[in-house]
This record gives structure tokens, C-alpha cells and sequence, in this order.
């Protein structure tokens, strides 16, 4: 049996997403980083930093806004900074789906 990692979450960006390039065998390939912040049904808060990569990424940057609703899903990948010794866990979007602008309810739609 194959181990499952996937994951459906739900909440509002902290900030505007940023785009940037990395250089993988002799192209520039474009990431989107960007956090989430959602809550748990106890009212405790976490901040989810999600990476959306190549086109996907781009079309991601310019549609989203600090503030905006989004669902997003993907897989949950861990990574190890050697100089600071801490271990981190991102979330690699492969959907992300757009919900309402900061300061836009369901009722004014």
C-alpha cells in the first residue's frame, strides 16, 4: 500500500503573494509563495505557508490579494535549513481555488 499526503485547507492570506524564479537545469522556473492563516474549531490560529510552482504559480500571483479566501490542496512536504537546523513544512499546491477579496462578504455578492 502507498502512503497517502494530501490535504485540503482553508483560510485567508497574511499577505500578497510573491513571485519569484529559480533556476532548475538551465530554466527559470516560477514560484508563487505565499501563507495562510486558518483557524481550528478551538479558535487557535496557524500560518501555513504554501508554495504553487511554474504557470500555475504565475496565474496564482496575480489574481490573489492579502485578505482574499482561498481553498487550497496539495501535498505536504518538509524541508531542513543545514545552517539554522530547523525543519520546515510547506504545503506544494497543486489546486487553489479563489473565495472572496478582504472586506468582501458572501451577503455583497
Amino acid at each position: 500500500m502507498s502512503d497517502i499526503n494530501n490535504i485540503v485547507l482553508s483560510g485567508r492570506l497574511t499577505a500578497d503573494p510573491q513571485l519569484h524564479y529559480v533556476k532548475k537545469k538551465n530554466e527559470q522556473v516560477p514560484v508563487c509563495n505565499f501563507s495562510i492563516a486558518t483557524e481550528d474549531k478551538f479558535g487557535r490560529t496557524s500560518f501555513i505557508p504554501i508554495i504553487v510552482w511554474r504557470n500555475y504559480g504565475e496565474s496564482v500571483a496575480n489574481y490573489l490579494e492579502k485578505g482574499q479566501e482561498v481553498i487550497v490542496s496539495g501535498s505536504i512536504y518538509s524541508r531542513h535549513d543545514s545552517k539554522t537546523g530547523r525543519t520546515f513544512i510547506e504545503l506544494h499546491a497543486n489546486e487553489v481555488k479563489y473565495g472572496n477579496k478582504a472586506g468582501v462578504s458572501h451577503d455583497s455578492i
